[in-house]
């Protein structure tokens, strides 16, 4: 259900935006809801990996989740980076196409550009250099987690981040993602456990309270979108999953091909809306509807699912492999927590 409404907001934000640019208002508030897609699925995304390592085999946890994330994340990136250069296609749906330098090309292919101060060549890749760097921080915090199991400790954590980011500007998403790690520890010691179908009015009432933070209480962005995926992380595990329908079917059927939604929906809209602007608008939005399908499925199908296959075969093989006395010795040191 998160996946979903992240998508119709991100939807929302970028056909809105697009369609209405001569309506300054409005394309403000689509941006609004746009920037609160972005951050469910910031949230999303930590409390499924946190999950996701307390299912891995404790040995070698570490680099077999790294292995996994990176066949995960990086054959579809590396993909559209190179069909960005290879069809000329614009770093926004309405802007124009101009040539990159090589040091631009490299930063986003290996998802650093935020390091380096880079621009991303297509828009939504901005979010997935932080992901990434909050990839190689998420197994350390499962190990603290699973030795001092505390909803304190990611309270502790999430504060000093929070305070952080105005002297480390790499963690300025942390905080962010710290809401799903929140949702995880959460869940695990006491919830209410309310019924699913308040799912709608708990969403609506956080991003009520995002809105009234920006305008009252935290007048700096950043901040507010912090307390706000806190909020929501305090939601997810008191709301119980939806009983089994067609909606939920559509859910997981989103969820399943949400990454290549994520990555295509600017290059289908440039491709609908402008290089199809000379067809009827009917038929320009007859092709969005098709490619936004079809793109994302066969991005899934063709590439994203056979090399998650091989990384998860990798990580498998590497995991079932003896290990040095020295690397042994680390992992007991990260099982048992020890400081």
């Amino acid at each position: 259900m998160l996946v979903l409404f992240a998508h119709l907001l991100l939807c929302l934000f970028d056909t809105g935006h697009y369609r209405m640019a001569t309506y300054p208002f409005w394309k403000l508030q689509l941006t609004e809801l746009g920037h609160v897609g972005v951050l469910l699925f910031f949230v999303h995304t930590a409390l499924v990996l946190m999950m996701s390592l307390e299912r891995t085999p404790g040995r070698r946890l570490v680099v077999n989740f790294y292995i996994r994330r990176i066949f995960r994340i990086f054959p579809l990136s590396v993909t559209c980076v190179l069909a960005v250069l290879l069809f000329r296609v614009p770093q926004v749906p309405d802007g124009t196409f101009a040539p990159w330098h090589w040091d631009d090309v490299v930063t986003n292919l290996l998802l650093i550009q935020n390091i380096f101060g880079k621009q991303s060549i297509l828009a939504p890749l901005w979010t997935l250099p932080r992901e990434f760097q909050m990839y190689l921080v998420l197994p350390f915090l499962y190990f603290l987690l699973k030795r001092f199991s505390s909803n304190l400790v990611v309270l502790l954590l999430w504060t000093a981040f929070f305070a952080a980011v105005p002297f480390a500007p790499l963690l300025e998403s942390f905080p962010c993602f710290m809401g799903g790690v929140f949702a995880y520890q959460l869940g695990k010691e006491r919830t209410f456990h309310l019924p699913g179908a308040l799912w709608p009015l708990g969403l609506a009432g956080v991003i009520g309270l995002h809105a009234l933070s920006m305008t009252s209480v935290f007048a700096d962005f950043d901040r507010s979108d912090f307390v706000f995926c806190m909020f929501l992380g305090a939601v997810i595990p008191n709301v119980r999953n939806l009983e089994k329908s067609r909606l939920t079917a559509a859910c997981h059927t989103i969820a399943k091909y949400s990454y290549g939604i994520y990555l295509c929906h600017d290059p289908v809209l440039w491709l609908s809306f402008v290089k199809l602007g000379w067809l009827p608008i009917a038929l320009q939005w007859m092709a969005f509807l098709l490619l936004m399908a079809g793109i994302p499925v066969a991005a899934y199908h063709l590439l994203e699912a056979p090399l998650i296959d091989v990384g998860r075969k990798i990580a498998n093989r590497w995991s079932s492999r003896p290990a040095p006395r020295s690397l042994r010795l680390s992992d007991a040191v990260l099982e048992e927590g020890i400081s």
